[in-house]
């Protein structure tokens, strides 16, 4: 179970985005916090670059907040806390894309909490 705290960090990451879609994005293994990462249209990586294009987006380079945080993340995790807000901070749709979700699916995250434009939402994924 992830605490309240744990998704207002997720949305409080989000607003510190400078993307005009502020997502931020945490990584936890055992609802410990193991790394962090937000939307960036001025930074790419290798990484966000692989994903989109095996997943046929190779237009879609900039780094998104999950693979931000993957990149960061230097141990096991077991959950993803996604949070996007608009330019009035309130919580928007921030369900993982098809790059994104393969990312967090071959690193083993089967646990994802995102929040829609009315709370979060939790999605369990097989790890197969």
């Amino acid at each position: 179970m992830v605490s309240d705290s744990l998704y207002d960090l997720a949305i409080e990451t989000a607003k510190s985005s400078p993307s005009k879609k502020r997502v931020g994005a945490i990584l936890l293994n055992k609802n410990k916090i193991v790394s962090c990462g937000i939307n960036l249209e001025t930074k790419s990586h290798p990484l966000q670059a692989k994903f989109a294009e095996r997943v046929g987006l190779k237009e879609k380079i900039f780094l998104h907040a999950e693979i931000s945080a993957l990149i960061k993340c230097k141990e096991e995790c077991d959950t993803i806390i996604v949070a996007r807000v608009n330019p009035q901070n309130k919580i928007r749709m921030a369900k993982p894309c098809p790059i994104c979700a393969l990312a967090l699916k071959e690193a083993g995250i089967s646990k994802v909490h995102y929040t829609t434009n009315n709370g979060f939402l939790y999605e369990y994924q097989s790890k197969s």
